[in-house]
């Protein structure tokens, strides 16, 4: 059995390639992905990457949601690479796996029921050290409903996805929310969801977040 909660925007969205995927897998499917890991003792950071800070990186951008620049630009710049290691734990009905690149990149992700089917997952990223950014998802157990927002290392809100069935709206800090805007897909399909956590593949060890 999974958790699985899926927050797909509208139909005229999905057609263009623009869906938020989050698959997490239920915490004795995680154990057996990670066996044999190590727990560690998680470690906290002062220090934290600033969203607006020049990350040398070209980030997709538009006029309707400008969040979206500072918000893609620091998920690329925290991207993991190189080899790594992954560590699973299982507490309380609450699932967290973590994995250590050799760049400097940290990323655990933490899952959890949310009471009637539905699902609350945890990204959170640091390099070097440094709090990058987080990527936060709620959804029903039929993915109709859901929300799925970015912060920076400091907690600071950087893009929020609403989706209502057919209907799904974004926002930017201190603006009002929009529904589909074509002009936004690229910039859109650049924060990636989760897939910075779930596209690498690491053998089992001890990785302390």
């Amino acid at each position: 059995m999974s958790i699985h909660a899926t927050l797909v925007s509208s139909a005229g969205m999905a057609r263009r390639r623009r869906s938020t995927t989050v698959t997490l897998a239920l915490a004795s499917a995680l154990t057996v992905a990670a066996c044999g890991g190590n727990s560690g003792t998680p470690s906290n950071d002062a220090a934290v990457i600033s969203a607006d800070a020049d990350h040398g990186t070209d980030a997709p951008s538009c006029n309707a949601l400008p969040c979206l620049a500072n918000a893609t630009g620091l998920i690329a710049y925290c991207a993991p690479g190189g080899t790594c290691t992954v560590q699973v734990t299982v507490s309380g009905g609450i699932a967290t796996m973590t994995k250590c690149f050799s760049n400097g990149v940290k990323i655990q992700l933490t899952a959890a029921n949310a009471g009637a089917g539905g699902t609350n997952t945890v990204m959170t990223v640091k390099k070097d050290g440094a709090a990058c950014y987080s990527f936060t998802a709620m959804g029903t157990a039929d993915a109709s409903v859901g929300s799925a927002v970015y912060q920076d290392g400091a907690g600071a809100d950087l893009f929020t996805e609403m989706v209502d069935g057919a209907n799904a709206t974004y926002t930017c800090p201190g603006r009002t929310p929009i529904g589909d805007n074509t002009s936004c897909d690229g910039a859109l399909f650049a924060l990636q969801g989760l897939y910075p956590f779930s596209n690498a593949i690491c053998p089992a060890g001890t990785c302390a977040f």
